[in-house]
């Protein structure tokens, strides 16, 4: 069933993502004063468990099967209640918000890093990979608005490997004019790959429950 839905639901992608961004009723306040939607719309496939979560405390014969998965816009880790007869592939982009869930039942429960499948941790990666190449616009956005997250810290410096020479390279170039893609950021800056700084610093912050400053995920 999910298969079929592939194009019609890469269309919808930018759509969506349009009308979200310019929506200022759907956001939040995060650490580098950034607003964002306080809620997920869209969560992307790690794994489907049809045998039921690993950490589920009912007995296994009384188990249903549930999506692992995670949010586009907090990363917030999620389990889900699939449809019967919905097998959902990982990678595969679905609708939890209450208007769009064409696959699943409800949201099952918020879980943390920890209570991920090990399939599950091991396409993480490549997920965040998908989700931050396909919302480019935001995150190159979000090098040009960074701001100080303490008074003697600036969001950038929670990226890491970088230092005080990437700091000033990067707030120099967006003074002279707004960055307009990664590859932009890369070309003027020292910062060779910038996706992989926003990827590994959400793996940080997805991994470690305790992390001061979430500069993209919600706290668990």
């Amino acid at each position: 069933m999910p298969e079929r839905t592939n194009q019609n639901q890469n269309r919808s992608y930018s759509n969506n993502r349009n009308r979200s961004s310019n929506n200022p009723a759907q956001s939040r306040q995060d650490a580098t004063g950034d607003r964002q939607r306080k809620y997920e719309e869209f969560a992307w496939a790690l794994a489907y468990l049809s045998e039921g979560s690993p950490t589920d405390p009912n007995p296994f014969n009384s188990r249903e099967p549930v999506v692992q998965a995670i949010g586009e816009i907090w990363f917030t880790l999620l389990e889900l209640s699939p449809k019967r007869g919905v097998h959902i592939k990982p990678l595969y982009r679905i609708g939890i918000g209450k208007d769009n869930r064409k696959l699943i039942t409800r949201i099952k429960r918020r879980i943390g890093y920890n209570d991920l499948a090990n399939s599950s941790e091991k396409i993480l990666d490549d997920c965040l990979m998908e989700i931050v190449t396909k919302q480019e616009f935001r995150f190159v956005n979000w090098f040009n608005k960074a701001s100080l997250v303490t008074s003697r810290m600036h969001a950038f410096k929670l990226l890491p490997g970088i230092g005080t020479t990437h700091l000033e390279n990067l707030i120099a170039e967006r003074n002279r004019v707004n960055f307009t893609s990664f590859e932009d950021i890369a070309s003027r800056t020292k910062v060779s790959d910038p996706k992989k700084l926003i990827i590994a610093r959400i793996m940080r912050e997805l991994t470690n429950p305790e992390e001061k400053y979430r500069l993209f995920s919600r706290k668990p």
